[in-house]
């Protein structure tokens, strides 16, 4: 029997990630999207600007040095890798104990740690948990609304063959937490129970049982424990629906080894949310590549105001469809081309101007109160196929032309207050980029990232943020000489007005 982690296995961990580090140091050319699992410190790349703009932008309070310091990134990634590794243990024990036929698989690590998007700080790491069911039967089915439209991004997990009153099944565990729900005379994998019911228990006694090991122990790796003080508990988990978030509170940042001269305490955020796999994709090529893509089904229920569009399914039911393994695959092959680079790079200058422009206003601006992080990687995406897909003759030569495109279809969002996510929406851009990608059936809608916030007039205040704030603050002018309305920038902004407009969303 299991029976959770021990010292030994925090030496264990600590000794198996220092021999995967060393022969993961070089990464070979293939080995990018799914076949690479590994956080990524970003790579920079300015290329050819204005020399006079490019000072005044890294001197700038609203942006400056956006990279990660060295050994923060080191000291912070090893950290996290440590704490999953002890978490994996626990999990696995508990799952056997406690929840007879759930088998928990391994991290899929995903968000900008690992697709090399990190700004600033090395503090927020997410990864995916994967685990499966044995016997069980499950399939994937698509969500309509009331129209008999198919939902995208969302569905249910649908299971066949279980009877629940056979006193032989394997899942009683499970089912007293009611993970299997009957609806219509189909047998449904519940997200929001296995999540806050299962998931849950298991990640807090976890956390309860390493925190224990911890403070029995003075010694981790021949040093003295400076994890943090006695009173204090050093990992923390926190609801943040779908992802659980696990803080890890460091006292000079010492839980395997010490790293140079960082002698600051500080706090990690670990989020992860459990994630099933469905079928791969085996139709989808990037660049002539077949890309053999993962999918995953994660726990995700309808909350508060944020799928008003979902109120007509049982919000217990509903599960996210992910398309992390597309936009992995796309962003590790940038990282080997300066123009996308340039690409990049413009998308964490405007996260670095989102962070500190929050830092430094009283009132943040209304353009960096409402868009998200991931509006902004939405954004990208669409730039990469654009300027590196479809017209890749169009110049871009740097940062600061990167940047100018940016803001010319980030305008063309505000106003259309609509920004489809790219990999859930019906139109050819995902064909430029992805040709054989996988379609909803018919009749379809259009998964809109301004959903939330299109109702009310916060659309409109960001449009005015973005030209009194943003435009001036990274040192261009709204007038004729800003370059924003040349031939080519007006091409890419008509194609993505073409885009984004329309009524077909929910």
């Amino acid at each position: 029997m299991a029976t959770g982690v021990t010292f030994e296995d925090i030496r264990q961990a600590i000794e198996e990630l220092r021999s995967e580090q060393q022969s993961q140091s070089q990464l070979e050319a293939s080995h990018v999207g799914n076949k690479q699992n590994q956080w990524q410190k970003p790579i920079t790349e300015y290329g050819r600007n204005d020399p006079e703009w490019q000072v005044n932008l890294l001197a700038s309070p609203f942006v400056g040095n956006i990279e990660v310091d060295d050994s923060d990134w080191k000291e912070s990634m090893k950290t996290v890798d440590v704490v999953m590794k002890l978490l994996l243990i626990e999990i696995k024990s508990r799952a056997v104990k406690d929840f007879r036929g759930l088998r928990i698989g391994s991290y899929v690590r995903q968000g900008s740690s690992r697709e090399g998007l990190k700004v600033l700080k090395a503090d927020e790491f997410d990864t995916m948990l994967e685990f499966h069911f044995d016997k069980l039967n499950i399939q994937q089915t698509h969500i309509k609304n009331m129209d008999g439209y198919h939902i995208p991004g969302h569905c249910y997990l649908e299971i066949n063959g279980l009877d629940l009153n056979d006193p032989r099944n394997e899942y009683e565990g499970l089912h007293a937490k009611n993970v299997f729900i009957e609806s219509a005379g189909k047998m449904y994998l519940s997200s929001k129970n296995l999540h806050t019911k299962v998931f849950q228990s298991m990640v807090d006694k976890a956390i309860e049982n390493i925190n224990q090991q911890i403070y029995n122990h003075d010694i981790i790796t021949g040093q003295k424990c400076e994890f943090v003080l006695k009173n204090d508990k050093p990992i923390k988990r926190k609801m943040n629906p779908p992802s659980i978030n696990v803080t890890i509170k460091l006292k000079r940042g010492v839980i395997y080894e010490r790293l140079g001269s960082v002698n600051a305490d500080k706090e990690l955020n670990l989020d992860f949310v459990p994630a099933f796999r469905l079928p791969r994709d085996k139709t989808t090529t990037y660049e002539d590549v077949l890309l053999d893509c993962p999918i995953h089904a994660i726990c995700k229920w309808a909350e508060e105001n944020s799928f008003k569009a979902l109120e007509f399914v049982d919000q217990n039911l509903i599960w996210d469809v992910k398309s992390l393994g597309y936009e992995r695959h796309i962003l590790d092959v940038a990282r080997r081309d300066k123009r996308k680079l340039y690409i990049l790079t413009a998308l964490r200058i405007l996260k670095t101007y989102f962070v500190k422009t929050k830092e430094i206003a009283s009132s943040p601006p209304q353009l960096v109160a409402v868009l998200k992080s991931y509006h902004l990687k939405q954004l990208a995406f669409y730039l990469l196929n654009f300027l590196c897909h479809k017209y890749p003759h169009f110049e871009v030569d740097g940062v600061q032309r990167a940047l100018l495109y940016f803001i010319c279809i980030m305008r063309t969002a505000l106003n259309e207050k609509r920004l489809p996510h790219l990999f859930f929406s019906d139109n050819s851009v995902i064909e430029t980029m992805l040709p054989g990608y996988p379609r909803l059936p018919a009749p379809k809608l259009r998964f809109d990232l301004f959903r939330t916030v299109r109702r009310n007039d916060s659309l409109s205040q960001a449009l005015l943020s973005l030209d009194n704030h943003l435009i001036p603050n990274l040192g261009f002018s709204t007038g004729g000489g800003s370059g924003l309305h040349d031939y080519e920038m007006a091409r890419v902004e008509q194609e993505f007005q073409h885009t984004v407009a329309g009524n077909d969303y929910f």
